[in-house]
């Protein structure tokens, strides 16, 4: 081979190999690096070969360095593959059961999912698939729990409406009941504030209103409300003492009746901590997600030495504010 052809060759031959380095498949940062640069040292050997035995010599190790990148590509995209499946049957699992697992559950999940679709490398999905594992375990724990809970409510109902007697008692009970949140309502409410003034204890009343959730009604529909409803009377009930009481009051409200002998900036300090975790609940928007924020104004009043009607206008002047906040946003 004259020179010209051993130019031309040596030319073709680095074009050839610079192709390859560049339009690699990338499995690792690391090992695409390592092959680039093994290629391009190759290049450089080419074009100081002398004879045509060098040049076959280094042919045969380009073609040899191509395959062995190429099974690790392989072997490394398979893993993958595989990591996603695993990841993508548990996730469906999960999501059969998240319906009966709690909002926290949920929680829990979308910032798996969020971090799934952030990440690039097998070792990520290996850490995020075992974070998914130990998730959906919780997950089953609090469905099988909540399913128990289920058939005992539903083994009460059946014996108390089996029984003539019972069924006017229980149809009374369930008229208390706030159908959204299962909660009593603003009538066990009223009925509680009056046991409260007239047992002298040290007790108070904190009135929740959960914001914009007219706003939210009018946007993505009632159902939305409702599931915000839910979301924040089960946050509210999760963080209060056993010994409190908690109801479903009018609009947007959340009332607690509980009895406390602190100081009230200790008591005040206990609910603003309650009410500042946090919330969200999630919506299909233009047929994407959407993390709507929830949160909630409160007001505290004390009913030692007052009235029904001193509590009530002082509830419904709250309310009232809150109302009119909403009409001037």
């Amino acid at each position: 081979m004259d020179g010209d052809d051993a130019r031309s060759h040596s030319r073709l031959a680095w074009l050839l190999l610079e192709a390859v380095a560049c339009h690699a498949v990338e499995s690792d940062p690391g090992e695409l690096q390592s092959f680039q640069t093994c290629l391009r040292e190759i290049v450089a050997k080419m074009e100081q070969s002398k004879n045509d035995a060098a040049m076959l010599v280094l042919t045969g190790e380009a073609i040899k360095s191509i395959e062995t990148y190429n099974r690790g590509v392989q072997r490394s995209l398979g893993s993958q593959i595989k990591e996603l499946q695993s990841i993508t049957s548990l996730f469906t699992r999960s999501m059969l059961q998240i319906s009966k697992g709690t909002a926290g559950s949920a929680a829990k999940l979308r910032h798996i999912e969020r971090q799934i679709e952030k990440s690039s490398q097998t070792e990520d999905l290996r850490i995020l698939k075992t974070q998914l594992e130990v998730s959906l375990g919780v997950i089953c724990e609090e469905a099988a729990a909540q399913e128990r809970r289920s058939e005992e409510v539903a083994g009460q109902l059946r014996d108390a409406m089996s029984r003539p007697e019972s069924a006017a008692v229980l149809s009374e009970a369930v008229g208390d009941l706030d159908m959204v949140t299962g909660l009593p309502n603003y009538r066990a409410a009223e009925q509680a504030i009056r046991a409260a003034i007239t047992s002298h204890t040290s007790t108070y009343v904190v009135l929740f209103s959960v914001e914009r959730l007219e706003v939210i009604n009018g946007r993505f529909g009632f159902s939305v409300g409702d599931r915000i409803l839910m979301l924040f009377g089960q946050h509210l009930a999760q963080r209060i003492s056993q010994s409190d009481r908690l109801f479903r009051w009018r609009g947007p409200g959340f009332l607690a009746v509980i009895d406390r002998s602190g100081p009230e900036i200790s008591i005040r300090a206990e609910i603003a901590r309650m009410v500042s975790a946090r919330l969200e609940q999630e919506v299909e928007l233009g047929g994407r997600s959407v993390l709507l924020p929830i949160s909630a104004s409160w007001m505290l009043t004390s009913v030692v030495d007052s009235t029904m009607d001193k509590v009530s206008k002082k509830l419904d002047a709250f309310s009232a504010a809150q109302a009119g906040a909403i009409a001037h946003q």
